[in-house]
């Protein structure tokens, strides 16, 4: 969270900036003195501090959803109700999510009129809880940006179950409409189950309007086991390029590791290795002529990276690309984006 504080609160003139923990739980547990929304305040302190007078947003405002009465109130008295800085303020909601969010609307102030930026980490305890259509609505905002938990082992069991899950009601909430239906049925062995659900997700995020940017973090333990997905979803580029570059320090750190989460891809992935990646590019853009935004895109969406630029350089070593380019000093591997006129996949090797 520091990185979306500090970038927005010194470019958003006037504007203020929201962040929005949608399951908050007590602030603390046994084995993590600080959770999420000690994390987000102290995040955008650090922020203000570091900011000074290069601060351009308005205030930073923190809200904290909780439904569950005792966890509320261990919330409440560990933060306090006042965050100690004049520009941040903190807002409490003991209700549901999606009643939290109602409440949140018809409040004054409020990140939904006139729209602001705001950032909504939704974390539920399970499947259920985060219907598809308020995250729709969320994201129907252009400064918006989603970070999810999403339980896609959870979901397969619920499918799994049937009626005795109240299967239909569930996942018509979950995917916002009834196409799971056909969608899931394809997958046979559980792994596969797991890994459709959350393509599925993937693919509802993506056909949201201006929704551009959807990356799925398989967060996985020093074991190598799942431990659970984070879906991050915006409409803007910036935002997922510095969701990756927390994630690349996290796992720099050796917290955790990471894998795409692709449907075919079960490995861990480098956020060093480019030739791991670059077929899979080649195979995407075989035999075609494109612009360098459509391959940042892609790079974005379906890659560990920020970019593709390794993974080019990596292929033009090969000879498996052509680089068209207004720069007639161009040194070959490296990729000037104002000067690129476009890049040619060869057929095959």
């Amino acid at each position: 969270m520091l990185r979306w504080f500090e970038i927005l609160g010194r470019s958003k003139f006037r504007q203020s900036l929201w962040y929005v923990d949608g399951f908050a739980g007590p602030g603390e547990y046994t084995n993590s003195p600080a959770g999420s929304p000690v994390a987000a305040i102290s995040s955008a302190s650090e922020a203000l501090q570091s900011a000074g007078a290069q601060w351009k947003a308005g205030k930073i405002h923190c809200v904290f959803i909780e439904q569950d009465a005792k966890r509320f109130d261990h919330l409440r008295n560990k933060l306090g109700t006042d965050a100690g800085n004049p520009q941040m303020e903190i807002h409490f909601f003991n209700l549901p999510f999606v009643d939290g969010v109602a409440a949140l609307k018809i409040q004054i102030p409020n990140p939904f009129s006139p729209a602001s930026p705001l950032f909504a980490f939704i974390d539920p305890f399970g499947a259920k809880g985060v219907p598809f259509a308020d995250i729709k609505d969320l994201l129907s905002r252009d400064a918006a940006e989603v970070l999810i938990n999403f339980d896609s082992d959870g979901i397969g069991r619920i499918f799994r179950a049937e009626e005795a899950a109240n299967h239909e009601v569930i996942l018509n909430e979950v995917f916002g409409d009834d196409s799971w239906k056909t969608e899931l049925a394809r997958h046979r062995a559980s792994h596969e189950l797991y890994r459709g659900v959350l393509d599925l997700y993937k693919q509802k995020l993506r056909a949201l309007p201006n929704v551009r940017y959807v990356f799925a973090f398989e967060m996985r333990s020093a074991k190598n086991t799942i431990d659970y997905h984070l879906v991050f979803a915006s409409q803007h580029h910036l935002g997922l390029e510095k969701m990756k570059e927390a994630m690349k320090t996290i796992a720099k750190n050796g917290d955790y590791c990471f894998s795409d989460a692709h449907l075919n891809q079960s490995t861990m992935f480098s956020f060093d290795d480019p030739s791991a990646y670059s077929p899979q590019l080649f195979e995407q853009f075989r035999g075609r002529t494109v612009k360098y935004q459509e391959l940042n895109d892609y790079a974005l969406n379906e890659t560990p990276f920020t970019n593709p630029k390794s993974m080019l350089k990596d292929l033009e070593e090969k000879s498996l690309v052509q680089v068209n380019s207004n720069d007639s000093k161009r040194r070959k591997g490296t990729f000037n984006e104002e000067k690129l006129i476009n890049i040619t996949f060869q057929q095959g090797v």
